[in-house]
């Protein structure tokens, strides 16, 4: 498995739209697979924010994840973010997220980031796991979520 920029394998963007719509959608219910995949076509930078990585094995896409400017319309004074990280169902329990997640943090690491956001419904621990620490508890689009921060 090669973890590599998105913007070098933007013909993967229809899958990881349509799984992130999948998970996500009823979040954003004003969001469609189709703006999904033009925004993540537009995080598709290597050496600035927005970036989004993807995990690749034997030509197929695995998941992926991206370093943003804003996650949260309530929390525009938090930047940037780690947002969008998903692995296909079929590919879980391999590492593959944890994976995505420090490249995201090494890359924000190699912008000089001082702090970096997330936040999370129901992954808490898994994040925690990689050293990340919770900022706080609050609701985010009638959703129970953690905001947690990582420093680079």
């Amino acid at each position: 498995m090669t973890i590599e920029y998105l913007t070098d394998h933007l013909e993967v963007v229809p899958t990881l739209a349509q799984w992130q719509h999948a998970e996500w959608g009823h979040i954003r219910s004003d969001d469609t697979v189709e703006k999904r995949a033009t925004r993540l076509r537009s995080w598709s930078h290597r050496d600035r924010i927005p970036l989004t990585v993807v995990a690749l094995e034997a030509g197929d896409v695995l998941g992926s994840a991206s370093l943003i400017t804003h996650d949260m319309e309530t929390r525009m004074e938090l930047t940037p973010w780690l947002a969008g990280v998903f692995v296909g169902e079929q590919y879980r329990r391999r590492g593959v997220g944890a994976q995505l997640v420090r490249r995201i943090m090494a890359e924000a690491g190699e912008l000089k980031v001082p702090l970096l956001y997330l936040y999370t419904v129901h992954s808490e621990q898994f994040y925690a796991a990689l050293g990340w620490t919770l900022l706080e508890r609050t609701s985010y689009r009638d959703h129970k979520v953690v905001i947690m921060t990582y420093k680079p």
